[in-house]
């Protein structure tokens, strides 16, 4: 069974990241999102928040659970015993920096295989961080995130 871990903040998940989750379902018997935890970032929106997102957006998903966990990727992936990180790019930026990350996993455990997923050219715009941007200027972000989320945002005055 191929079990493939995609990490990341997701703060907020967009409508980029469940492109790369839908499409990683075909490819891998079982996803885990695992939401990063890191007390030296600070996020826009609490863990608690981010995980509800997650799951309310993936749960028609077969085969997809939602984690938050510490640590390294590569100890993620062996805790919760996945032999495949997922990684998404947009660009050639993303590109160059998911290949530095790949090589240094690839060092601390070459049993880890990574897999990058280019963006769908319609997601290519969908960051988290265009995504706060947009709200610390109040503008309309329904376009770039799942509609949980877009309707949480709405009713708390931030989009």
């Amino acid at each position: 069974m191929k079990k493939a871990c995609f990490c990341g903040t997701f703060d907020p998940v967009t409508q980029g990241h469940l492109d790369l989750i839908q499409r990683a379902t075909r490819l891998f018997d079982e996803v885990v999102v695992v939401i990063g935890v890191n007390s030296d970032k600070h996020t826009m929106f609490p863990l608690d928040q981010r995980k509800k997102w997650l799951e309310e957006s993936l749960k028609d998903l077969c085969h997809v659970t939602v984690q938050a966990r510490a640590g390294l990727a590569t100890e993620i992936c062996k805790e919760i015993k996945a032999n495949v990180l997922i990684r998404g790019v947009r660009n050639g930026v993303d590109l160059e920096y998911e290949k530095n990350m790949a090589a240094m996993n690839h060092l601390l455990d070459p049993s880890i295989e990574t897999v990058i997923l280019l963006a769908s050219e319609d997601k290519m715009h969908c960051s988290s961080s265009n995504v706060r941007e947009f709200l610390r200027y109040n503008r309309d972000v329904s376009q770039m995130v799942p509609a949980c989320v877009a309707k949480d945002l709405k009713e708390g005055g931030k989009a």
